[in-house]
């Protein structure tokens, strides 16, 4: 018999603080971590596109660069160095494309992740909140 008044106030007790406010304010939380990881994550990607950008003008101001040297020295130069000139000049572009490509593949792997972890992020916030809401109803 003192076993079930036993069970009986802590179920009162466990009853006074209200499920709605504990689950409310546990979401709330969750919520806000989200959007603060949701944010940085979109401050990063913002990063990220504004280098990819910066180097796209860059590679685009260089190759212009390029471009009205070459026009003056082809006028200047005998055909045997307007030969060896052009195997330069594609060994450099090479060279460039290579290092450019190599910096935007890095970029692209960090974007990539970066979405990788929001998704996980979202899902693992589409799973707690699953278990807050079942938790909830089997409360009722």
């Amino acid at each position: 018999m003192e076993e079930i008044k036993k069970s009986e106030d802590y179920m009162n007790m466990s009853m006074a603080i209200s499920p709605e406010k504990y689950f409310d304010s546990r979401f709330d939380g969750q919520e806000k971590l989200f959007t603060e990881k949701f944010n940085t994550l979109q401050t990063q990607i913002n990063s990220i596109q504004t280098q990819i950008e910066t180097l796209s003008d860059r590679l685009g101001s260089e190759i212009s660069r390029l471009d009205d040297k070459i026009d003056f020295e082809i006028t200047s130069l005998k055909e045997n160095e307007i030969k060896n000139l052009n195997d330069k000049m594609d060994a450099g572009f090479k060279a460039q494309s290579e290092k450019f490509e190599t910096k935007i593949d890095a970029l692209d792997k960090r974007l990539t992740f970066g979405f990788t972890v929001i998704l996980s992020v979202l899902g693992v916030l589409t799973a707690v909140l699953g278990v807050l809401v079942t938790l909830h109803f089997i409360g009722r």
